[in-house]
């Protein structure tokens, strides 16, 4: 049998995922795949929109915290409270390919100092972050999303 011969036999493969057979002259043939879409950075419109972020904590924790006084038993169901609710007004704001994360500190009112530190390492031109202090007679809350496009 000449090279010729064997070559317009062809075989078939099978195709794990459907179960049907395919030739081996048809997996050949080069496939018209689309252009990559692929962004390394968002483009101006789908930047992290920070000025409507703090929008959404400020009325968040002015609604939840207004009329609220310091209770340790309290604290813990409340600010996992105050970070469910501001993440699923974030989430509803549709920034693609960013991720979000929301750390809320709550704590008594002793007319103390305190010290509020965030470290994160991140693209400075892409990724950003944006937080709001609430305070009254009986406690204080700082609330903080942070917001990290995905390349």
């Amino acid at each position: 049998m000449s090279a010729v011969e064997s070559a317009s036999f062809g075989s078939t493969l099978g195709d794990a995922t459907t179960g049907r057979t395919v030739s081996q002259d048809q997996e050949s043939e080069p496939a018209l795949l689309p252009p990559s879409t692929y962004q390394i950075r968002p483009s101006l419109s789908d930047t992290f929109r920070a000025n409507r972020v703090k929008e959404i904590i400020q009325t968040v924790l002015t609604e939840t915290l207004q009329d609220k006084t310091y209770d340790t038993a309290e604290a813990a169901e409340l600010s996992k409270q105050i970070a469910d609710q501001v993440s699923s007004l974030v989430r509803d704001l549709n920034m693609r390919r960013y991720k979000h994360v929301v750390q809320v500190t709550l704590g008594q009112q002793l007319g103390s100092g305190c010290r509020y530190i965030a470290r994160c390492r991140w693209d400075a031109e892409c990724d950003n972050q944006t937080s709001d202090v609430f305070t009254n007679a009986s406690l204080f809350c700082i609330c903080t999303v942070f917001g990290v496009y995905l390349y």
